[in-house]
Formats: C-alpha cells, structure tokens, sequence
C-alpha cells in the first residue's frame, strides 16, 4: 500500500493532539468526579437529596455532556488508531471507520439523552 505521508501528516498531527487534549479533560473530569463523590463524603454514603440537588443543577449536565464527548473521541480515535495501523485494505478500512463512526453516534445519542432526562429528575 503506497502512502503519501506529505498529504496524512498534518491530519495525523491534529488526531494526536486531540487525543492528548482530551485526554488530559477526560482525566480531569475523572478526578472531579472521585473528589466530588467518594472523597468528600467523608466516609458514608451521600444522601439521595445531595446527589439530586447535585445532578439537576446548571453544571452538572455540561460537565457530563464534556465528559462523554471527550471519552468518546479519546476512545474511538484510539480504535480509530489501531485500525489504521493493522488493517491495509481500504475496503475494510471504510467499514472499520463506518462502524466506528455509528457506535461512536449511538453512544453519544445514548449519553446524551440520559444526562438530559437525569437533569430534568425533580428531587
């Protein structure tokens, strides 16, 4: 398989610098998450108020839309990765990214329908 590394090299730059962007807010995020629910609790389980009047407040869903993007980009973008390094057909390359693409749509549909329907949950 010929490739053109001149014409693949500035998409590949741009996919690599993605991948470290949204690795470093997907681990952000993370931490966020661990220090918000399971550190500052102190030690028991929170209460089913706190976790509502968490969830249905205006920063909650932006921050859980942020993380479900950028987990999914991190994510498929690294099959995405592995795909083009093991599979040379073309053909299967399309269907690879074909399939990539609509698990990556579903998931982000999924996601965001759920963060949606928790946020409007009336505690």
């Amino acid at each position: 398989m010929k490739k053109n590394f001149k014409q693949t090299s500035r998409r590949g730059a741009i996919a690599w610098l993605l991948q470290r962007i949204s690795a470093a807010i997907v681990f952000v995020l993370l931490m966020l998450h661990f220090v918000t629910y399971h550190f500052l609790s102190r030690g028991k389980a929170p209460a089913y108020g706190d976790v509502m009047a968490k969830v249905t407040s205006w920063w909650f869903p932006l921050l859980q839309l942020v993380f479900v993007t950028c987990a999914l980009y991190h994510g498929l973008n690294g099959v995405w990765n592995i795909v083009e390094d093991y599979v040379s057909s073309r053909f299967w390359r399309l269907v690879c990214y074909g399939l990539i693409l609509a698990v990556g749509l579903a998931l982000f549909c999924l996601g965001t329908l759920t963060i949606v329907r928790i946020a409007y949950l009336k505690a």
